[in-house]
C-alpha cells in the first residue's frame, strides 16, 4: 500500500494519503506511424472533438506528386494511411503536390490539407475524418509560393466570409518568393516576403472553407530584408481589441529576417472583405535582434536558422517564442560556437518581449528542429532533436576548415535523441525549465543534420523540422522521425509518441497513459480491414491480428534446436491462408528497431546508419522469411518496403494453425536479425515491434534489395508496395524480463486490486497476481467495469514480462469477457504511490482503458 495510517480510537484507521508533487514529463511507447511511406517532416494535428483521433502527413516529393495522411483511431496506438489514400501508393487528393504538407482540423472535426505543388498550393477538406478530399489546384491567388502553416479559429466550414468571421476562419501563412528586396545581407538575391490568407471568402462561404483562400496580406514588408523563413502561426484563445480591433481573437506568426539575426512576429486580425481585400490587418513586430553586422563584415554576429523559429500561446494569451542561435564570425560568415536554444516571452500580446535568455540543455552542444506549445497560463512544452557532440571543424562537407564550409550542425556527426523540457513559470522575470528529458527512448539519428544556419550542407533525412501538439488533458503529442535503418539517407520511418505521466501543461488535469509494453500486446478485433479510394471494406479475419508476441527460447527449444533464436507469433481472428480478392499475396510481418551502440565506428552499412530495421513475415504461399527495411521508388520520391532476403527453412522453424484463435510462429535465428559482425546495439532491448498485416499483388521477396546492384546514395531499392490491413500496437521485446516462452527473469512480486476510473462512467475494478513462483497462488487477471458492461475473467496467461526500471508488468493472455473469448492485455505500473501507480486493461472486443489508482495498490519488484 502507498497511504501512511494513523490509529484512532476504537481501533479505527485514519487514511492519509501522501502528496503526489509534481512529477517531470514522461513519454509511452514510440510507435511506428509510417509503416509506409517515409518520415521526412511529419506534421501532426488532434481532433478536439475526439481524442482518440490522431493524424499526421508528410511530403512525398515534388516529382512523385504524392505527399502522405496517417490516421490513429486509438490514441495513436496505430496508424494507417487515411481512407481516401489510393492502394499501395496512398496518394490522398486528386491534386497536385509532394512539396510540403500542412494539417489543421477545426472546432467541428473537419480535415484541412495543405500540398504545395511547383506553381501553388493543392488546398483540400475532409468532412468524413480523411475518406474524401475534394480539392482545388489554386488555393491561394498568388504564385511562387512556399512552406505553408495553417492555424484555425472555431469552425470555418460554418463560415459565409463576411464580417471578421469570428470563430470561422482558417488562416495560411507561407512564403512569397521573390519581392522582397532584390539583395539582402546573407541571403543575397531573390528575397521572401511573408504572406497571410483569410478562408471562406464571401465569394464561395463555408463550402469553399479551407480550400479556397482570400488574396494575400503582406505581413513583412514588399522590398525589404524582413522575411527570410517563418515558423508556424497560431490563434490566440483571448479575444482583445489590440489594434484597434473589434472583440476578436488575433492570429501571430512568427518568422526571422533574410539576415537570420532577427525574430519578429506578424500580429493580424481579421477585418471584412469590404474594408481590405485579403480581409485581414496586420502589424510585423520585433522580438530580439541576435547578432548586428559590425562594420567591414559581411554578416551578423549572431545567426539562427536550425530551422523554423516556434510561437506558442497560452490559454491566458501570453506569447512564448523560441528559436535555434550560434554565434557567427561576422567577416568569414563561419558558425563558431554551439547551437542554442533561445527563449522570449510577451505578456502584452507581442508589443514587447523578454529579454532572451538561453534554456539549458546541459551536456548537448547542437540543438534543431526546436517547437513550442503551450496550455494554461505559463505552462510551456518545447520539444527538439540535440546532440552532445560538437561541431567538428574537419568536417569533409561542411566543416569550418573548408573555404566555404559553415560549420553548425551541418557538421555535427553526431547522435541525435528527440527532447522535450517543459516550464510551469514561462512568464516569471527567470523562468525555470525541467532538465532535457529523453522523449524517444532512443537515439533517432547518426549523423549531420542540414539547417539554414549551417550553410543547408548537411544531412537532409529528416527534412527542416519536428511538431509538438497538446492533447485533451494537457499531454505533450510529438511527430518526428527515426533514420536508423538501410535507408538512412532518404527514408526515416515517420514516429509519433506521446507523453504518459509527469506534469501537464493544464493546471487542473492529470496526464495519464501507457506505460511501454513488454515481449507482447494484444489489438481489438474486427478492425483488419483494408481502406482505400475512399472505401473501408469488410472486416478480413483472417488478417484481423488479435496478439502479438516475441520470445527468446533457450537454443535447444529453438528450430533448428542448439541455433539461437528469436521466436515471433501471431494470434489471428479466423486464420486461412487466401488472400482478399483481387489480391494474389497476403503477408503477416513483425519488425522492430535496433539501434546501433552510440560508440561504433565500424564501416559496416548498421553502424553508418545508426541501426537496423530488421523483420520477419510469414507469407500465404506457406512461406517464411527474414530481412530489413528497403525502399521502392515511386515517381522521384521512395516507400518504404519489406522484402525478405532469406527464408526461414528449419522443420518446426515456420508453423501455423488455421482456425478460430489461429497462430504463426516463427523462430528467426538472431544472427540473421542482428546488427553486422563486430556492431554491438544500444542494448539488449529491441524496440518497437510491431505486427501487422498486408495484402500485395506480388510477393514481397520478388523484388529484392538492390536488382543488379541499383542503389540510391548507396541505399538499397527494392521490395513491392502494398495495403496495410492490421496494425498492433508497439511494444519493446526484453530478454530476461519473463514471460513470452523464455527468459528466465527470476522471481518477481507481482500484485494489484484496486479502482481505477470506468471506460465510460463510474468506477473499473481490477485483480492481478501473476507471480506464483513467489506466493503459489494461481496467476490471474479480473477485472468488472460496470459502466461499460465488461466482465473479465483470465483463462490463460501466454506473456508475463517486468521491467525493473520502469517498474511496470505486462501481462497478455487469453480470457471471457461476460463469457465470450477474447485476447487481453493488461499493463501495472508501480510508483510507489497510490495516485500514482496505474492500471490499463485492453480486450480484443474493444474495451480499452487505462487510469490512475483510486484506492488499492500495485506491488512490482
Amino acid at each position: 500500500m502507498k497511504e501512511q495510517f494513523k490509529p484512532l480510537l476504537g481501533g479505527l484507521l485514519l487514511l492519509t494519503p501522501i502528496a503526489v508533487r509534481a512529477q517531470a514529463p514522461t513519454f509511452g511507447q514510440p510507435t511506428i506511424s509510417g509503416i509506409q511511406g517515409v518520415g521526412f517532416e511529419q506534421d501532426i494535428r488532434l481532433d478536439p472533438t475526439n481524442a482518440s483521433r490522431v493524424y499526421t502527413s508528410v511530403p512525398g516529393s515534388l516529382s512523385s506528386d504524392t505527399s502522405w495522411i496517417w490516421h490513429s483511431r486509438d490514441g495513436g496506438k496505430t496508424f494507417k494511411w487515411v481512407t481516401a489514400s489510393l492502394p499501395k501508393t496512398g496518394k490522398p487528393s486528386s491534386c497536385a503536390g509532394g512539396g510540403d504538407t500542412e494539417l489543421a482540423v477545426d472546432s467541428g472535426g473537419n480535415l484541412y490539407f495543405n500540398d504545395l505543388t511547383l506553381a501553388n498550393f493543392s488546398t483540400a477538406r475532409s468532412e468524413d475524418h480523411g475518406a474524401t478530399f475534394p480539392c482545388s489546384h489554386t488555393g491561394v491567388p498568388d504564385a511562387a509560393v512556399d512552406r505553408q502553416w495553417y492555424a484555425v479559429d472555431g469552425n470555418p466550414r460554418t463560415g459565409d466570409g463576411l464580417g471578421t468571421g469570428a470563430g470561422h476562419n482558417i488562416y495560411l501563412v507561407n512564403d512569397e518568393i521573390g519581392p522582397g528586396a532584390v539583395t539582402c545581407p546573407v541571403s543575397g538575391a531573390v528575397n521572401n516576403v511573408l504572406a497571410m490568407y483569410r478562408s471562406p471568402t464571401p465569394a464561395g462561404g463555408g463550402a469553399t472553407a479551407g480550400v479556397q483562400f482570400g488574396p494575400a496580406k503582406k505581413v513583412s514588408a514588399p522590398l525589404s530584408c524582413d522575411e527570410g523563413i517563418m515558423g508556424n502561426n497560431e490563434v490566440s484563445p483571448v479575444a482583445t481589441t489590440k489594434d484597434g480591433a473589434p472583440a476578436v481573437k488575433h492570429v501571430y506568426v512568427i518568422h526571422d529576417d533574410a539576415t537570420f539575426s532577427r525574430i519578429l512576429i506578424g500580429r493580424c486580425f481579421p477585418v471584412p472583405f469590404t474594408s481590405d481585400p485579403s480581409g485581414l490587418s496586420c502589424k510585423d513586430l520585433p522580438v530580439a535582434t541576435l547578432g548586428t553586422i559590425p562594420p567591414g563584415g559581411t554578416c551578423p554576429t549572431a545567426k539562427t536558422g536550425a530551422n523554423f523559429p516556434s510561437l506558442a500561446i497560452d490559454k491566458a494569451g501570453n506569447l512564448y517564442a523560441v528559436w535555434e542561435q550560434a554565434p557567427q564570425d561576422p567577416i568569414s560568415c563561419k558558425i563558431t560556437g554551439d547551437t542554442l536554444l533561445k527563449y522570449s516571452y510577451s505578456t502584452d500580446e507581442g508589443d514587447t518581449w523578454s529579454t532572451p535568455i538561453t534554456i539549458p540543455t546541459p551536456g548537448l552542444h547542437s540543438n534543431v528542429f526546436a517547437w513550442a506549445a503551450a496550455g494554461d497560463d505559463g505552462r510551456v512544452d518545447i520539444a527538439w532533436y540535440g546532440t552532445p557532440a560538437p561541431a567538428n571543424p574537419a568536417d569533409p562537407n561542411c566543416g569550418t576548415d573548408l573555404p566555404n564550409g559553415k560549420g553548425g550542425p551541418d557538421a555535427t556527426n553526431g547522435i541525435w535523441s528527440l527532447y522535450m523540457v517543459q516550464t510551469l513559470n514561462g512568464h516569471a522575470t527567470s523562468p525555470t525549465f525541467t532538465s532535457p528529458i529523453l522523449a524517444g527512448e532512443h537515439y533517432i539519428h547518426k549523423g549531420t543534420i542540414q539547417t539554414v544556419l549551417g550553410g543547408q550542407c548537411g544531412d537532409r533525412t529528416l527534412g527542416d523540422f519536428i511538431q509538438l501538439r497538446i492533447g485533451s488533458r494537457g499531454e505533450a503529442q510529438i511527430s518526428y522521425a527515426d533514420s536508423n535503418n538501410a535507408d538512412a539517407p532518404f527514408a526515416p520511418h515517420a514516429m509519433y509518441v506521446k507523453q504518459n505521466g509527469g506534469t501537464s501543461v493544464f493546471a487542473s488535469t492529470a496526464v495519464g497513459g501507457d506505460a511501454i509494453l513488454l515481449n507482447a500486446a494484444g489489438d481489438p478485433s474486427g478492425d483488419g480491414r483494408r481502406e482505400s479510394a475512399g472505401i473501408t471494406g469488410p472486416n478480413e479475419p483472417n488478417l484481423d491480428i488479435l496478439q502479438s508476441s516475441f520470445s527468446q527460447p533457450a537454443p535447444a527449444n529453438c528450430h533448428p534446436a542448439g541455433t539461437p533464436c528469436y521466436r515471433v507469433k501471431m494470434l489471428l481472428n479466423l486464420l486461412s491462408l487466401t488472400p482478399p480478392a483481387p489480391e494474389v499475396v497476403a503477408v503477416w510481418l513483425t519488425q522492430w528497431l535496433v539501434p546501433a551502440d552510440t560508440s561504433c565506428t565500424s564501416s559496416a552499412a548498421s553502424c553508418k546508419n545508426g541501426g537496423k530495421n530488421p523483420f520477419v513475415y510469414f507469407e500465404s504461399n506457406r512461406t517464411c522469411w527474414s530481412g530489413e527495411n528497403a525502399a521502392q521508388v515511386l515517381g522521384g520520391g521512395v516507400t518504404l518496403t519489406y522484402p525478405g532476403t532469406k527464408q526461414i527453412t528449419a522443420p518446426g522453424a515456420c508453423s501455423f494453425v488455421l482456425g478460430s484463435f489461429g497462430t504463426i510462429t516463427i523462430d528467426v535465428p538472431i544472427a540473421d536479425v542482428s546488427l553486422d559482425a563486430g556492431v554491438a546495439p544500444l542494448s539488449n532491448r529491441l524496440f518497437s515491434v510491431t505486427a501487422s498485416t498486408m495484402t500485395l499483388n506480388a510477393l514481397a521477396e520478388s523484388v529484392p534489395p538492390n536488382p543488379g546492384n541499383f542503389k540510391i546514395f548507396t541505399a538499397p531499392i527494392g521490395g513491392v508496395l502494398f495495403d496495410l490491413i492490421d496494425v498492433v500496437r508497439a511494444y519493446d521485446f526484453l530478454p530476461g524480463a519473463g514471460g513470452g516462452g523464455g527468459g528466465g527473469g527470476g522471481c518477481h512480486e507481482a500484485d494489484g486490486d484496486g479502482h481505477i476510473p470506468g471506460e465510460r462512467s463510474g468506477e473499473a475494478r481490477f485483480h492481478f497476481d501473476a507471480d506464483a513462483c513467489e506466493d503459489g497462488d494461481a496467476e490471474v487477471v479480473n477485472a468488472s467495469d460496470p459502466g461499460s458492461n465488461m466482465e473479465f475473467h483470465s483463462t490463460q496467461l501466454l506473456s508475463v514480462a517486468f521491467d525493473d526500471v520502469a517498474h511496470t508488468i505486462t501481462i497478455v493472455g487469453i480470457g471471457l469477457d461476460n463469457g465470450l473469448p477474447v485476447t487481453f492485455t493488461a499493463v501495472a505500473v508501480d510508483k510507489g504511490q497510490t495516485a500514482l501507480d496505474a492500471f490499463s486493461l485492453t480486450l480484443s472486443d474493444g474495451y480499452t482503458n487505462t487510469g490512475n489508482l483510486l484506492d488499492g495498490s500495485v506491488t512490482l519488484f
